[in-house]
């Protein structure tokens, strides 16, 4: 291998990482906004107190007058 070789091989490799941290900063960001959707649904669910799903077909109480 000549130094030039060796040269285009290392020149590509620094290539390689440089794309690798720019797609987990990508990737960091996808999951982060994700995260951050989750969280507002989860706010919203509980905000509006969705019933459980095992509660979903359960009978109403009586009610007394």
């Amino acid at each position: 291998m000549t130094e030039e070789e060796l040269r285009a091989v290392l020149d590509n490799l620094l290539q390689i990482q440089s794309n690798n941290d720019y797609n987990f900063q990508l990737l960091q960001a996808h999951i982060d906004n994700l995260q951050r959707q989750i969280n507002e649904l989860n706010d919203l669910k509980e905000m509006f107190r969705l019933p459980k799903p095992e509660n979903k077909n359960r009978e109403a109480f009586e009610q007394i007058n």
